[in-house]
This record gives C-alpha cells, structure tokens and sequence, in this order.
C-alpha cells in the first residue's frame, strides 16, 4: 500500500535522437515542464529531473526523434 507522502524511486529522461532531430522547436513549446531547450541550433535536455513523463515532447515531435526513458 502506498501512502499519501510516499516518493517514488523512479525518475523520466527524454532521449533526443541528433540525428533525426530537425530543432523545430514543437517539443519545447508542449513541454509542461520546460525540461527542453534549443540552445545554439542543438535541441537538448536542460532539465531532466524536471521531466513529468508525460511524453508530450514524443507525440508532438515530427520526426519522431525523441524517446522517454524511465530510469
């Protein structure tokens, strides 16, 4: 039984794949978390303890270059 303060041993990470990833910016805009960034024309991970898992950034992403991870 969980309890109501319980906290979880699990975290979620965004992978990007480089080569894929055109840095149309959709999966930072949707993030509601702002866990990613386009920084110098590279998108990337800036925030990945903030990440909720909630793989918006996957179902909006056109070139299907992004995965969550749970670690």
């Amino acid at each position: 039984m969980h309890t109501k303060n319980q906290r979880w041993n699990w975290m979620f990470v965004p992978e990007i794949a480089e080569g894929k990833c055109k840095q149309c910016g959709e999966c930072v805009d949707i993030c509601p978390a702002d866990v990613l960034v386009v920084d110098n024309n590279e998108t990337v991970v800036a925030n990945p303890a903030d990440c909720l898992g909630c793989e918006s950034c996957v179902s909006v992403c056109p070139e299907e270059a992004i995965t969550v991870k749970e670690v």
